[in-house]
């Protein structure tokens, strides 16, 4: 009697050990329906487009049962980066947020390198929260240009502050300058916006290939939005050349980096133009100005 009373216990014990190990299996990825639900209610609350919950689920209308389980996403538990992905990329291929995916993988930038291997489900991030970064990111955007209008206004004095020293020293010299002037007018325009462009910064040499960022998607790794191919865009390596720094490129002007690639590793840098213009430029070795 007791070895059947003890029997009986050991097999109760198995059965719920069972019974909550596949609970809390399935409600990572699955959901029971209740009264008052719908599938727009669900595809709401789970962050997931109606269609992928009927495709998941293989229904063909939108009829739901209560008590019926509905799969909330795919078997893929993780992705593997390739080249030329990005967060924005990956996040919209798989269905997910870009907020979820960087906190499921600890990510505090959109910065990735193929080979990595990113987790493709875990703990949604609250709504709220997800809104704060688009406030984050519109600030740097609202910074940068006030940082390249004060630049020139810096340097421009310093130049004025120079001429009347020289005029100075040298009397003589003023009256050469207007006929060298008058000689090549159109030659002194790139001059001067070649000294204001390299007059402070760090310098670098580097190959310089380009791309049509709008035919691949048009956001980049720093998750800014290029809709022009005539914006100035570069996909550079981070560790050569911080994300946000303002480049100029000789023969193509002035840039901010926001993009990377996977074949962008070192001294290498991609402008964003045409594809036609793309073609034409080439691969070309350029020293560039970091600011």
């Amino acid at each position: 009697m007791n070895i059947k009373k003890l029997t009986a216990t050991v097999v109760a014990g198995l059965t719920l050990a069972t019974v909550t190990f596949s609970a809390t299996g399935v409600s990572a990825n699955s959901y029971t329906v209740k009264s008052g639900d719908s599938l727009w209610k669900i595809a709401n609350e789970k962050n997931i487009s109606i269609d992928e919950l009927k495709s998941l689920n293989k229904l063909s209308s939108d009829v739901i049962q209560t008590n019926q389980t509905l799969q909330l996403s795919k078997t893929d538990a993780t992705y593997t980066v390739k080249t030329g992905d990005s967060i924005w990329k990956i996040a919209t291929k798989k269905q997910v947020t870009e907020q979820n995916l960087k906190s499921w993988n600890n990510l505090s930038t959109d910065i990735i390198f193929p080979g990595q291997v990113l987790k493709l489900t875990g703990s949604d991030v609250p709504v709220a929260q997800e809104a704060a970064p688009k406030a984050t990111e519109a600030a740097p955007q609202a910074t940068t240009p006030k940082a390249t209008e004060a630049a020139p206004q810096a340097t421009t004095p310093k130049a004025e502050q120079t001429t009347p020293k020289v005029e100075k020293t040298a009397p003589t010299t003023p009256a050469a300058a207007p006929k060298a002037e008058q000689a090549a007018p159109k030659a002194a325009a790139p001059k001067v916006e070649a000294s204001n462009n390299s007059a402070s910064g760090r310098q670098i040499t580097v190959q310089a290939t380009a791309y049509d960022a709008v035919s691949l998607g048009g956001r980049t790794a720093s998750g800014h939005l290029v809709t022009s191919t005539s914006e100035k865009v570069i996909a550079v390596d981070p560790s050569v050349i911080p994300l946000g720094s303002t480049v100029y490129i000789p023969g193509y002007g002035t840039a901010v980096a926001r993009d990377t690639g996977g074949a962008i590793q070192g001294n290498i840098i991609d402008l964003n133009m045409s594809t036609a213009e793309a073609v034409q430029w080439g691969r070309q070795t350029v020293t560039v100005t970091v600011k």
